[in-house]
């Protein structure tokens, strides 16, 4: 196996680019699925809801959200990368204020799916669009960096929806905190529009910071000049598109199972206080920082279909030390392996898909793999519901997501890239 020399010659540009798609995942990652560790709760005790009904109607809203982000690149192809990213911003930040004002069950699951809809939409559809464009041949060492996002929001978000609630309320109420939210939101939108360059070309700089590089790279999606190869109906039909989905679906599902529901799981089968439940979140999500840098190595220097392979005996070994019967060493170090883990899978899907497709049909390719691999890995919302439900068991969920993450390791293995330019395997 080849191996690829990393480079980090960014340029300042470049480098502002990484940490402003991290800043927009950070949102996606926290108020979809690690803020459902306060917000379910937090709805539940504000409401008298039933908690485990309003986790369960996570995974309809999101296969729906999912579904209409498919479609966002037909909007990016009229509108352009820049201004349809603002408009997902603004859409998001009202959907937020709507969920939060959400008065019975329905009205709380069609704002959720609006809500899911347009932050995947300004994150990862707008966010790694933009780092297409920048770092067509960076992008693993560059989606290293740029998801360490999710891991900080992972760390931190949990703990600012808890202050936020209190601020006008001692007793907490999650409408605050859902409030403030939509108002950062919208501020970013406005960052958004009035500084935001989509391209390298717009801000009059060379993909991958290499002059040399210009001529081997195809022009981003949607920009004048560029040539316009895949459409939506072309994409859905395309098999490879779909086993990208299915592939990183199947090893995502345990990422969002196991990272969604850490701090129940912790306090309630483990005997945590919810303090040092939160606690134990937060440092999982500080060791995945160098977790999404590691793989972001791996993924740069082997591969992105090697890098995936390992990456889901990895994970699958990481839940079977979390729920092993061997006392708190098995559990601590199950601990630190999730953390190391918990942004890999969220590398290589955008990775690969600007491997196989390039910048110019990035955008319509990746809005599939996000659905369909989104669908697939919100299904771990349903499962925890329905076997913690049935069962009583959190563990036997987990054993579910074990398995589901070698699936993800075989499916990617038939993945074909030998002719894909700069092949890596």
């Amino acid at each position: 196996m080849k191996s690829t020399k990393v480079k980090y010659n960014f340029g300042n540009q470049g480098t502002f680019m990484i940490v402003y798609s991290a800043v927009l995942v950070y949102f996606m990652t926290g108020l979809t699925v690690d803020g459902l560790n306060i917000i379910v709760p937090g709805f539940a005790a504000l409401k008298g809801w039933d908690a485990n009904q309003l986790l369960s109607i996570a995974t309809p809203a999101s296969v729906a959200a999912l579904i209409l982000t498919s479609f966002w690149s037909i909007v990016i192809r009229k509108w352009g990368l820049k201004l349809s990213t603002t408009i997902a911003l603004f859409a998001a930040a009202v959907s937020i204020i709507l969920f939060a004002q959400s008065v019975n069950i329905l009205m709380y699951g069609i704002t959720e799916t609006l809500m899911i809809t347009f932050i995947n939409c300004f994150s990862v559809i707008g966010g790694y669009a933009m780092i297409a464009n920048w770092f067509p041949k960076k992008k693993g060492i560059v989606l290293g960096f740029t998801t360490m996002g999710m891991n900080v929001a992972s760390a931190t978000i949990p703990a600012l929806l808890t202050a936020f609630s209190k601020i006008f309320d001692p007793n907490g109420n999650i409408t605050h905190a859902l409030y403030i939210f939509a108002s950062i939101l919208f501020l970013v939108g406005i960052f958004n529009q009035l500084l935001i360059k989509a391209s390298p070309e717009d801000a009059g700089c060379f993909p991958d910071n290499e002059r040399e590089e210009l001529g081997h790279v195809d022009l981003p999606e949607g920009t004048p000049g560029s040539k316009e190869r895949m459409n939506y109906l072309q994409a859905l039909l395309n098999p490879r598109i779909w086993l990208l989905g299915l592939a990183y679906g199947l090893t995502g599902m345990g990422t969002v199972g196991i990272m969604s529901q850490m701090i129940p799981y912790l306090s309630s089968n483990r005997g945590f206080t919810i303090q040092a439940a939160l606690m134990t979140m937060s440092v999982a999500a500080l060791i995945g920082v160098l977790g999404s840098y590691l793989w972001g190595i791996v993924d740069q220097k082997w591969g992105t279909k090697f890098a995936t392979q390992i990456y889901g005996i990895w994970y699958a070994a990481a839940i079977a030390m979390l729920i092993a019967p061997g006392g708190q060493m098995t559990l601590y170090l199950g601990i630190v392996m999730i953390g190391l883990g918990i942004g890999g899978n969220a590398n290589f899907a955008p990775s690969m898909t600007t491997l196989c497709y390039g910048r110019s049909d990035f955008a319509t390719a990746f809005s599939l793999v996000n659905m369909i691999h989104g669908v697939i890995r919100s299904a771990a919302f349903l499962v925890l519901g329905l076997v913690r439900g049935a069962t009583g068991s959190t563990e036997t969920a987990y054993l579910i997501f074990i398995v589901m993450s070698v699936l993800g390791t075989v499916v990617i293995s038939f993945v074909n890239v030998k002719h894909v330019k700069n092949v890596e395997a």
